[in-house]
């Protein structure tokens, strides 16, 4: 019986470490994946190209906007697990990735996107609505939790969607934007972040910018780096910033 019992308290001891180390190497794989997904989508540019036999490129031929994402990311789903309410909309929703998820998990989902081919996609699987993030078509304090994945550097006036989002939301914000903080260190090795050649980025976020303009609208606001890409002497860079913007004292 003891040693039984001094198996099954080492099996639980070992626990976290365990479940730590399974959610790190399922956060590697959705990074390696997306990094996959750009690498070939440069690599076929260039292929293209030399096949035509280009010339030269212009500015508009580099600076254009990504295709929407095909997998979520597992520390998005984990921060919506951990924060989110019943309720859920998501703004900028592209092709519903996260909203199938989502419904799986027992969520009530409704995605809205701006790009009227997104939504005819989106809608295959979620309920998707052409909708602007500056007008929310929603009526006050209707939705717990509205996700806003890579879209505020996108948006021609934050400062009209963070006021509709405090209108409509119940309960949170939970918001990512690319993260301009580690250009100091890629400016040294001559490195641009790729999401510079974004010609749709035009609001730029550091994390204390972050946390200032969510301030603004929320009591609460918490925010973190992910999404490691380079590991300069000893510096850990992250290409991303999440945060939770609450009405209520955010959970640790």
């Amino acid at each position: 019986m003891e040693n039984t019992l001094s198996t099954i308290k080492r099996k639980i001891k070992k626990l976290p470490t365990a479940i730590s180390e399974r959610w790190h190497r399922r956060r590697q794989k959705t990074q390696i994946i997306s990094n996959q997904v750009m690498k070939k989508i440069y690599v076929d540019f260039f292929k293209l190209h030399e096949e035509r036999k280009t010339l030269m490129l212009h500015r508009p031929d580099l600076y254009s906007p990504g295709p929407p994402i095909t997998v979520p990311s597992y520390e998005m789903l984990d921060l919506i697990g951990k924060h989110a309410g019943k309720s859920i909309l998501d703004i900028g929703c592209g092709h519903g990735v996260y909203g199938r998820e989502l419904l799986k998990r027992g969520y009530e989902y409704t995605g809205i996107e701006a790009n009227r081919d997104y939504v005819e996609e989106a809608r295959k699987h979620v309920n998707a609505l052409h909708m602007s993030a500056e007008e929310l078509d929603f009526p006050d304090n209707s939705i717990d939790t509205i996700i806003m994945f890579e879209v505020l550097e996108h948006l021609a006036d934050p400062y009209q969607a963070l006021s509709e989002i405090v209108r409509v939301a119940r309960k949170n914000l939970i918001v990512t934007v690319p993260n301009i903080g580690p250009m100091v260190d890629c400016v040294e090795f001559n490195v641009v972040m790729h999401h510079f050649m974004e010609s749709t980025h035009v609001n730029f976020f550091t994390g204390t910018m972050l946390e200032r303009f969510l301030g603004k609208y929320f009591p609460y606001v918490h925010v973190e780096e992910f999404g490691q890409f380079f590991n300069l002497s000893g510096t850990k860079l992250y290409y991303h910033l999440a945060s939770v913007a609450s009405f209520q004292k955010i959970k640790k």
